[in-house]
C-alpha cells in the first residue's frame, strides 16, 4: 500500500500534512485533484499523500477483487467487516503518520481525510492515535463501533463530518450518528450536510477549504 501513494508536494518546504483516503473500488488519483482545487494558502505549505487500499476480494460484491481497506461481509448498518484487515491498514497509516513526524511535520500538523470506506479507516486511525492530530476529516462514511475508544482520547483533534442528504450508499442517518457519539464524548465535532448523493460536490469543497484553512494558520 505504502508504496503506491500518491504525494503532490508544496513548492516550499512542507509544514502541515493531509493524508487522504479513497473509497472501496476507487483509486488514490481519484483525489489527487483536490490538492489544488482546495487552493489552501502558499504559507500553509500542505503535502497531501494519497495513499493505496490494497487490492482484495469483496464479499459483498460477490467476491471481486478491488481496491478495499478491508473485506466488508455484510451491508448492514454499521457493516461486517473483517477486523484484522482494519487493524492491518490503520498499523499501516499510522506508519506515515510517524514518517511525517520524524520528517519534522507534528502531529498538531498532521490531518486525516477520508471518504466512505476509506473515511470509517479514517476515524479509525485518528481517534484511536496516541497524540493529537491537526484534524479529522470523514465524508460519507460510518464510524464503527470498534474504532470509537470507550475513553475518548484525543478531543482535542477537531473533526468535521460531511454528508450527502441524497446519498444512497451510506445513509445519511450513520453520518448524524457518529457526529451524536462523538459530540457525546466533547469531541470537537461538526456535522455538513450537503445536496448530493455518494459523491464531492463543489460547494463541499469550498467548505473542507475554509475549515483547512482556519486550522492551518
Amino acid at each position: 500500500m505504502l508504496d503506491n501513494a500518491i504525494t503532490v508536494e508544496p513548492q516550499q518546504p512542507a509544514r502541515h500534512c493531509v493524508i487522504w483516503l479513497h473509497g472501496l473500488g476507487a483509486g488514490p488519483e481519484d483525489f489527487v485533484p483536490l490538492a489544488k482545487q482546495l487552493k489552501l494558502p502558499a504559507d500553509a505549505a500542505v503535502r497531501f499523500i494519497f495513499p493505496a487500499a490494497p487490492t482484495r476480494s469483496v464479499t459483498v460484491n460477490a467476491g471481486y477483487f478491488m481496491p478495499a481497506w478491508y473485506d466488508i461481509l455484510a451491508f448492514s448498518p454499521e457493516r461486517q467487516i473483517n477486523h484484522s484487515h482494519l487493524d492491518k491498514v490503520s498499523e499501516q497509516i499510522e506508519q506515515v503518520i510517524q514518517q511525517q513526524v520524524t520528517l519534522g511535520i507534528a502531529s498538531e500538523k498532521i490531518f486525516i481525510a477520508g471518504f466512505s470506506q476509506g473515511g470509517a479507516v479514517a476515524y479509525q486511525c485518528a481517534l484511536n492515535y496516541p497524540n493529537n492530530l491537526g484534524g479529522l476529516l470523514c465524508m460519507s462514511t460510518y464510524l464503527l463501533a470498534e474504532s470509537l475508544p470507550t475513553t475518548a482520547l484525543q478531543t482535542n483533534t477537531p473533526v468535521l463530518i460531511q454528508h450527502g442528504r441524497q446519498d444512497d450508499v451510506v445513509a445519511l442517518n450513520l453520518g448524524q450518528r457518529a457526529f451524536n457519539q462523538l459530540q457525546a464524548q466533547h469531541y470537537q465535532v461538526e456535522f455538513q450536510q450537503f445536496d448530493m448523493a455518494h459523491s464531492v460536490s463543489p460547494s463541499q469543497v469550498k467548505a473542507i477549504s475554509a475549515w483547512l484553512s482556519h486550522l492551518m494558520r
